[in-house]
């Protein structure tokens, strides 16, 4: 499409972003005008079982009317606008309702499900919350579990209540019955500044970031999805990602719901359920799926299962995001489904969900990660020189009404912002058009030796071995060259790889020397966020400590040492070593040559 096109296509977009905006200032007037097109409805579609017969269907005008039962019991309960309600609970029927009242009449901190007991008192602690929403005891994951006991650590944390998972709308004992008298919110907590959520911006380890998003963040980007996607009335859209991500959120629910648009949860577990995976296209088949998403991990999971006979020609747009999407997972995908193209979204949480996507109606241009979206500027900065147009490679910025106020904790915000441009930390370049392309992370390129290496093509490279179903390079610590290439591979159910056969296929495709794995590692299971995106820094503490084991061996034979390796926000990586006092003097030193922290303990 000529770049006037572009242009032309890019007003009118924002023109309607704008027009709904001003309309609906706030999350729950955005959700009653999706609910408006049609009371009648589907909402959600809530499937306890990958091919659950009967689903739990909830209506549009009852989901509205839940939403504002629920808001009322939150005042009852002595919850106000200015007060936290967290949960921790995978996604399913009573879950969605209690996150979007608690965004609506007061702010919503939904916690990571894989968060540890710790980190989930801390983030609990930190956010002052007042109510704390789990699943029932018992419940895969042992979440209700993690919390025992919390609330005596945690003054503001007056109740904790559990949510059912089998499709029914109950706060604990207490079963919710819509309200359709329609309680909008009080103009304070409809102040298109509010804060409406805290979320976790990603990560297990360490104090994880925690993004504030106000009411303008978080329906600036749901318009803008919805507008991208085309959603429509009659649209059936997959949610497999969890409220937790801005992805499964806003990108994913509420850009669903301001349609007029079914949500279709396959299981509280979604991708994490096996059986979901294997009836894959059955779920979409029966459910008449037309807008799909799935991270690219999943993506390739679902490529390997046949379509068999099931009729899928309801689907007109499949997604993927939260990391770009390698080719040879895309063509596989594609293999299986013969469609338009897999449309990648490029977002981030400090941004309320999607930078870039492709409308609808555009072709992908291969390789990007599509258009700017609705009322959104991107720019590339290189060397503190901003540029707008098309542009040389360097750290992608953003702005528009989507950029969050802030992070929980203001020390995760050093360096977050460029002249009042938010600071992605992704390389990429924006093309003739202004489509954008992802080519890298900072923190993910290796440096060796002065030589800065993209990871992603030495993982595609991986991807294209018989049996490799994920791949990811990291940096590997070295008393040299700073920095070598690792890679990680884990392999295809009921495949299995050869290490030095995978390096010879791989040193083959790469080019360049420097960027060839100094070692290859194969892994059961690749470490994984809870939306599919690879864990790469706990790939980078594994790394680092073989690198450290490696340096040991060789200045203390045979010793007998400890080694931990954790990453924290200040330090960075942090190898600590427990060794004989007699050695501990040596191990210092030789530590000392490699790019991390080294503590070295005697024991």
């Amino acid at each position: 499409m000529a770049i006037h096109d572009v242009k032309v296509e890019r007003a009118a977009l924002d023109a309607r972003a704008r027009a709904i905006l001003d309309e609906c200032p706030d999350v729950f007037r955005l959700i009653a005008r999706g609910a408006a097109i049609d009371p009648e409805h589907e909402a959600i579609v809530y499937l306890r079982t990958a091919l659950d017969p009967a689903p739990a269907v909830t209506t549009a005008r009852s989901f509205l009317g839940f939403v504002s039962a629920a808001g009322r019991w939150l005042r009852e309960n002595g919850v106000g606008p200015d007060d936290t309600v967290s949960i921790l609970a995978p996604n399913c029927t009573a879950v969605s309702v209690a996150y979007w009242s608690a965004m609506s009449f007061a702010t919503v901190h939904p916690l990571n499900l894989l968060f540890s007991r710790e980190a989930i008192a801390a983030q609990l602690a930190a956010a002052r919350t007042k109510v704390l929403f789990t699943p029932p005891p018992g419940a895969p994951g042992g979440l209700v579990e993690k919390v025992e006991g919390v609330a005596e650590a945690i003054p503001t944390l007056k109740r904790i209540v559990t949510l059912p998972l089998d499709g029914r709308v109950a706060f604990g004992d207490e079963t919710v019955t819509p309200d359709f008298a329609r309680r909008d919110p009080s103009p304070a907590t409809s102040s298109p500044d509010r804060v409406v959520a805290i979320l976790p911006t990603g990560g297990t380890t360490g104090a994880p970031k925690a993004a504030r998003l106000t009411n303008r963040n978080v329906t600036a980007s749901a318009v803008a999805s919805m507008l991208a996607f085309d959603g429509r009335p009659g649209d059936r859209v997959l949610i497999a990602l969890p409220l937790f991500h801005v992805g499964g959120a806003f990108v994913g629910a509420l850009s669903a719901l301001a349609a007029g648009a079914a949500q279709v949860v396959p299981t509280a577990a979604s991708l994490r359920n096996p059986e979901v995976i294997k009836n894959f296209w059955r779920i979409v088949e029966a459910q008449r799926i037309t807008i799909g998403a799935l991270v690219p991990t999943a993506l390739g999971a679902v490529a390997e299962v046949p379509v068999g006979g099931a009729d899928i020609s309801s689907l007109r747009l499949f997604a993927t995001g939260a990391s770009v999407c390698p080719p040879e997972i895309e063509r596989r995908f594609l293999a299986a489904w013969p469609g338009d193209c897999v449309r990648q979204v490029y977002g981030m949480t400090e941004f309320a969900g999607a930078i870039t996507q492709t409308p609808h109606d555009f072709g992908q241009k291969p390789g990007s990660v599509g258009f700017p979206v609705a009322l959104a500027e991107v720019a590339v900065l290189t060397g503190g020189e901003l540029h707008r147009g098309p542009s040389p490679t360097g750290e992608i910025v953003a702005r528009g009404p989507h950029v969050f106020s802030g992070y929980a904790d203001s020390r995760h915000g050093r360096g977050a912002f460029h002249d009042g441009w938010l600071r992605s930390g992704d390389l990429g370049r924006i093309g003739a058009d202004g489509e954008v392309y992802v080519t890298g992370r900072i923190k993910d390129v290796i440096i060796r030796g002065g030589h800065n290496i993209d990871p992603a093509g030495i993982e595609d490279a991986a991807l294209g071995f018989p049996g490799v179903a994920l791949a990811a390079a990291v940096g590997r610590p070295d008393p040299y060259s700073g920095e070598t290439p690792m890679l990680f591979v884990s392999p295809s159910h009921g495949a299995s790889i050869d290490p030095a056969a995978l390096g010879h296929f791989v040193e083959g495709r790469i080019m360049e020397t420097p960027a060839r794995p100094r070692a290859i590692v194969v892994i059961p299971e690749m470490p994984l966020t809870p939306v599919g995106k690879i864990f790469k820094p706990r790939l980078r503490e594994i790394a680092a400590e073989e690198a450290a084991r490696e340096m040991i061996a060789a200045a203390a034979p045979g010793v007998a040492t400890d080694v931990f390796v954790a990453t924290e926000i200040e330090r960075g990586l942090v190898v600590t070593v427990k060794a004989p006092l007699a050695h501990c003097e040596t191990l210092r030193a030789e530590l000392g040559k490699l790019p991390l922290t080294a503590n070295v303990i005697a024991t």
